[in-house]
């Protein structure tokens, strides 16, 4: 079997690919779920793992626990492992997953999940055989398509010009110069077909596991109640215009921002420029001093989230130096 891990920004149609992909034979997509990267960022050295640590750890995790695996059976896999490592740890919830979902061992288990662009290099030491697709959508729709949109924290996922920009601009880098699958989300759209046959073809699938099969699990179904709002279109024919439904959502004003934070990024991944060249100065500044406050204030309140209600700001620390 084949890991494959799936990297994207939210909202840049990760769950329109994965409910693709997953109606063939050969291949089996997860639900989301950060507990790899949970894993990697608590244990540091795999030694120090242990049963109930793990369980505590993976079970506290929201998207996790829509996965509607039984505790105690998977506390029995655990247990049952001569020894806790990285890959046994991986291939136990796995095992167990696809056997809460009736699903045979595929030729290929697709991972959804974030965070994983973070830990390229242990997951291939991990797992030899993984492969990455790097599915990327235009900055500039992906914050357009954040614009108050609510997460499964209960916080905006965007409305700053400055944090979108930036944080699209760090996901590029972390990618830059690894081997990837790459795909566009606007490719995508215009011929879906084609671009999921070419995946089958890199990811080596037989012509047995590209057959379509009505046994496996309506995507949409598999999502969790909690993140159903978030993907409202999946199992729809894919429409071409949310594209560039941006164009006329975004202002003149936010558009030239994002577009002078990530203008070589975005000319490097095949998107054009097009901001207006007129707009008025006093526009341009309004937006900049008017963002930019808010940017700084979003900051301060996210270290007090992340320290005192969420607490994770350690974790992300010690991901930090996991990675060097």
């Amino acid at each position: 079997m084949i890991h494959a891990f799936l990297l994207y920004d939210s909202r840049s149609g990760s769950t329109l690919l994965s409910s693709l992909l997953n109606c063939y034979a050969g291949v089996v997509v997860t639900q989301e779920s950060h507990f790899i990267s949970l894993m990697l960022e608590n244990y540091r050295d795999e030694q120090a793992m242990t049963v109930d640590g793990l369980m505590d750890l993976i079970y506290s995790e929201p998207r996790f626990c829509e996965w509607n695996l039984e505790r105690e059976k998977l506390r029995g896999r655990l247990a049952g492992l001569d020894r806790l490592t990285y890959r046994a740890v991986i291939d136990a919830v796995f095992a167990e997953y696809l056997a809460v979902r009736g699903e045979a061992e595929p030729e290929v288990l697709l991972i959804k999940g974030a965070r994983h662009d973070a830990h390229l290099s242990k997951l291939r030491e991990i797992l030899p055989d993984v492969k990455f697709i790097s599915l990327l959508r235009d900055g500039r729709a992906v914050f357009n398509s954040k614009l108050d949109m609510v997460s499964l924290s209960g916080m905006k996922m965007s409305n700053n010009v400055f944090q979108a920009a930036f944080d699209w601009k760090k996901m590029l880098r972390r990618l830059d110069d690894q081997p990837l699958i790459r795909l566009r989300f606007e490719d995508l759209l215009k011929n879906p077909e084609f671009e999921v046959n070419h995946l089958l073809d890199v990811l080596g699938v037989s012509s047995a596991g590209r057959e379509m099969t009505s046994t496996q699990q309506d995507y949409y179904q598999l999502i969790g109640k909690k993140q159903k709002h978030l993907h409202k279109n999946v199992g729809k024919k894919p429409d071409r215009k949310i594209a560039v439904k941006w164009k006329d959502r975004l202002s003149p004003a936010q558009i030239q921002l994002y577009e002078l934070i990530c203008a070589r990024e975005l000319l490097d991944n095949g998107y054009q420029l097009c901001a207006p060249r007129d707009l008025p100065f006093k526009e341009s500044a309004k937006m900049i001093l008017g963002q930019g406050l808010h940017w700084v204030w979003l900051k301060l309140r996210n270290i007090f989230y992340y320290t005192f209600i969420d607490r994770s700001i350690f974790r992300k620390l010690r991901e930090k130096r996991f990675e060097q």
